[in-house]
């Protein structure tokens, strides 16, 4: 089993973008995936083809005392999923008070996933504060990869330089878990140019050598409920999340025949 979480460094970097995408891109190599929504807004549900009127998840299960496995969703594309769920003021009141517990709960209970059908694949999608929160340190440190999706530019630079600060942050350097990866990239621009070379420098082996370019493809296929490898197979944001599914393989793979 492999398991993997995503955040951004910021508002508008696309971890929900990456995640979905990235799981349709290891399900078109044959890799048996599920994702797993861990914010209360469930955006990742949209880009894998479940409407936003759908109202059940993980979490409204939970909460309800139920089987979370009755949440589970397939996107068109045979991509597994499940969502958080729409939770009432009330429900989020007592999710909240009692989070470090439900994400205790949602870590244990995914690792019972069944992998009779090959290895799977675990794709949580989070925010950055879980990373620095003692109170999910057993949650984060189940993961063998923690994503941070970035941008090229001044902006996330200035954050990540305050972020890296971190006692926390330094720990999970330290494991060797934390990646960093450039999203809505822009090799055509002088200032998307240095600010790569600034973040291979700074962030070094911690950078996935694989960056995803922008390209309105990606908008395109959220609009129309979807990932870019069914919506635009042959756009270069496809052919980048491709590279990155093959990437995420190799590198894990890697790091089990070390372990």
């Amino acid at each position: 089993m492999k398991r993997l979480l995503f955040v951004s460094l910021k508002g508008g970097c696309g971890s929900t973008t990456v995640a979905a995408n990235l799981a349709q891109a290891l399900v078109k190599i044959n890799k048996q995936v599920l994702a797993i929504e861990v914010m209360p807004n469930s955006l990742l549900q949209t880009h894998l083809g479940l409407p936003q009127e759908e109202q059940d998840g993980w979490a409204k299960q939970l909460l309800s005392d139920k089987p979370w496995t009755q949440a589970g969703y397939e996107s068109p594309q045979g991509a597994l999923f499940l969502p958080f769920g729409h939770l009432n003021s009330e429900q989020l009141k007592a999710f909240f008070n009692e989070r470090s517990h439900y994400l205790s709960m949602l870590g244990e209970m995914t690792l019972q996933v069944s992998e009779n059908r090959g290895e799977q694949w675990l794709l949580f999608h989070s925010d950055l504060a879980e990373l620095t929160d003692p109170e999910v340190r057993s949650f984060v440190d189940s993961m063998d990869m923690i994503v941070v999706v970035v941008t090229a530019d001044a902006l996330s630079y200035l954050t990540l330089q305050s972020w890296l600060q971190h006692e926390e942050l330094s720990r999970l350097l330290r494991s060797d878990k934390l990646r960093f990866l450039v999203n809505k990239y822009q090799p055509e621009t002088e200032i998307g140019r240095d600010f790569m070379l600034v973040l291979k420098k700074e962030l070094s082996e911690s950078l996935i050598p694989v960056s995803i370019h922008r390209d309105t493809a990606l908008l395109e296929c959220v609009a129309n409920l979807t990932t870019v490898q069914h919506y635009s197979p042959s756009s270069q944001a496809a052919k980048d999340f491709q590279s990155f599914a093959f990437w995420c393989v190799s590198a894990l793979s890697s790091a089990q025949d070390q372990s």
